[in-house]
């Protein structure tokens, strides 16, 4: 997924758009910098697909349908121009839209490198890495290159970016603001995942591996609705936000026949949240098997001890008389 987004808020405000559609348009002004372009009677455009916007911008929406709708909003804007082939979607900027990357004096933000000015009509450009690599940014210049922020995904659209970051943050910019998102999960999440898409979300990464990990088990996703997640904001608060995922995720191998019975309800694992949590820790599963063993192997040990004290108390004895 896209990890920045820049918005224009000056021209945002000046063309009516409303955040969704400003958010969409950032993304969308840099994707000629990396997405396939094609040639049509009409010229060049660039794909863009409706699930490549959904599976990019999740805080955005996570239909493809109302992705689509938005990209009208915008042609009618008149910032772009669509199109469109038997598969996929085709768009182009138009000239209106070149000024997102304009300052007041009609100067780029980020310039266009020499060698790619006559591209400047189709596409938006920027550097695609900064041209003194090791040295801080100057004023003024890219930090972080056009969707450069986007994570190694295998997508049908031949993308290939990696995310950069630095000690340094980003001097604010007039009318700008930056959309930071939080660390890439480990894996991909399914675009069907019920629950948050925002991976800032307090909730986002417990239920993310509880839900993962539910479906492993059980083939099928856990409901969503309020009541889950405000039992989510309950673990986190109580086992701390660094290690509730794991504990949820380590609650669905949990055999016990009352859990497995009750298909490993979030009620049973925040009763019991301390207990799953020491179960986690020392990577046991306690269940009515294990504590029927322990409880044997701790009578056998009493029994011992029990045995053991009275040989004590018999050797004292004959040792007085």
């Amino acid at each position: 997924m896209q990890f920045t987004i820049t918005i224009n808020q000056v021209k945002a405000l000046e063309w009516g758009l409303n955040s969704q559609q400003a958010l969409l348009f950032a993304f969308i002004y840099g994707c000629p910098s990396w997405t396939k372009p094609v040639k049509t009677d009409d010229g060049i455009f660039f794909t863009l697909s409706k699930a490549k916007i959904v599976e990019e911008l999740p805080l955005l929406t996570d239909k493809p349908d109302t992705a689509y709708r938005m990209l009208k909003a915008l042609d009618e804007a008149g910032l772009i121009e669509l199109s469109s082939t038997s598969n996929i979607t085709l768009f182009r900027l138009t000239e209106k839209a070149i000024e997102w990357n304009q300052k007041l004096d009609g100067s780029e933000k980020y310039p266009t490198p020499p060698e790619n000015k006559g591209r400047k009509k189709i596409r938006s450009t920027s550097e695609k890495s900064p041209s003194k690599v090791g040295r801080k940014s100057e004023q003024g210049s890219e930090k972080n290159p056009t969707n450069q922020d986007t994570n190694h995904q295998d997508t049908n659209q031949g993308t290939s970016q990696d995310f950069q970051s630095g000690p340094d943050k980003p001097a604010p910019s007039g009318g700008l603001v930056a959309l930071d998102r939080l660390e890439a999960p480990r894996v991909e999440i399914p675009a069907d995942m019920p629950g948050p898409k925002d991976q800032s979300c307090k909730t986002f990464k417990v239920w993310a591996n509880y839900a993962m990990a539910y479906r492993k088990r059980y083939s099928a996703w856990p409901v969503w609705n309020a009541k889950v997640g405000g039992q989510l904001g309950q673990l986190v608060d109580r086992l701390g936000a660094d290690v509730a995922h794991h504990v949820a995720a380590h609650f669905l191998k949990n055999s016990d026949a009352g859990v497995v019975r009750k298909c490993h309800s979030l009620n049973e694992l925040l009763v019991n949240a301390e207990s799953y949590h020491t179960q986690w820790v020392t990577n046991r599963q306690m269940n009515g098997t294990t504590a029927r063993q322990i409880e044997h192997t701790q009578t056998n040990f009493s029994a011992a001890e029990q045995a053991l004290e009275a040989l004590r108390a018999k050797r004292v004895a004959t040792h007085a008389e």
